[in-house]
């Protein structure tokens, strides 16, 4: 580089109005918060960035919010603060301390208008909480609404009041948090059915990530019973890394949540860690039918199982 471009990036440097730094700095360092399933976290890169904004969408009841609790659990295990937005008025303390969640160190807001819930996610990236989940956009209210009457139209009330709130927290990402906005699928009213998201297209625009979640064929149990599904997740937008594009199934538990076991088990199967023969399963020496069989030796073996979550990359 030639002496007077280095003086001209030294003069810019040095005038502290225009806030510049180089390209290098470590002040553009990014963590990343795992989901703690492997399958998930190398299609991700590492789980979900710090100092960036992710959008985890998708169809009702497919598992998105609980997505969000396995983020929230290893940003306690990191030592993050965690804060939780809940404009769908839904958080169950019970259910969320069965995914493995500390909710006595969860800042919980329960806001009533949509200004409210950016407020209270601005003061909470203002002082440090290191992930803060926004569940979910689709619940977001401007007051406006409430002073208007039939005739107007909501979507489009909605997306301006999300267009002009979002950009507003784009500065405060800078103090470390990992900003996690989640919302859900609608089919528009009218003639011709059309799938869209409440809030309009700038939360598309401003995630550094996009996690579309859906529902993928039912797990039932030999007589047929039903007790899970496969969560189809597709990673449609990265500027942090991952597998752009690729998506993965992990097996989702009605009572229990996300199958770890078998998370494990289908990424090792993948590796050549366990081979599978028809319906027979070898693991070293151990030979088991079936796939519950398999599970149930992890299960019954905890130090084989330690030993499988270590081998698996």
């Amino acid at each position: 580089m030639k002496d007077s471009a280095k003086e001209v990036i030294e003069q810019l440097l040095g005038n502290k109005k225009l806030n510049l730094k180089r390209g290098n700095s470590t002040e553009l360092d990014y963590d990343k918060i795992p989901f703690g399933i492997p399958a998930l976290d190398k299609l991700t890169g590492g789980g979900i960035a710090k100092k960036r904004i992710s959008l985890l969408y998708g169809p009702p009841n497919v598992g998105k919010s609980f997505l969000a609790s396995q983020i929230a659990v290893n940003a306690q295990q990191n030592n993050d603060l965690v804060g939780w937005i809940d404009t769908e008025q839904s958080w169950d303390s019970a259910w969320m301390e069965k995914c493995g969640l500390r909710t006595e160190d969860v800042l919980i807001s329960q806001p009533t208008i949509g200004e409210e819930a950016f407020e209270t996610a601005r003061e909470m990236m203002m002082n440090g909480v290191g992930l803060v989940v926004l569940d979910s956009m689709a619940g977001l209210v401007p007051s406006a609404v409430y002073e208007e009457e039939f005739g107007y139209n909501p979507m489009a009330w909605q997306a301006r009041f999300v267009n002009s709130s979002l950009p507003k927290l784009l500065p405060h990402l800078k103090n470390g948090t990992a900003l996690v906005l989640i919302n859900q699928i609608r089919s528009s009213l009218g003639p011709v059915s059309i799938d869209a998201m409440p809030g309009g297209l700038a939360q598309t625009f401003f995630a550094h990530s996009l996690l579309q979640v859906k529902r993928d064929g039912w797990i039932e149990e030999p007589k047929g019973t039903k007790v899970g599904f496969d969560m189809d997740i597709r990673l449609r937008k990265t500027k942090i890394g991952g597998e752009h594009w690729k998506n993965v199934k992990i097996p989702f538990r009605i009572e229990g949540g996300i199958d770890i076991v078998e998370s494990f088990i289908r990424e090792a199967l993948t590796q050549d860690l366990i081979q599978q023969r028809g319906a027979w399963y070898m693991y070293g020496e151990e030979k088991m039918q079936g796939m519950n069989g398999l599970k149930h030796f992890f299960i019954e073996n905890p130090s084989r199982l330690d030993e499988l979550k270590a081998n698996v990359t």
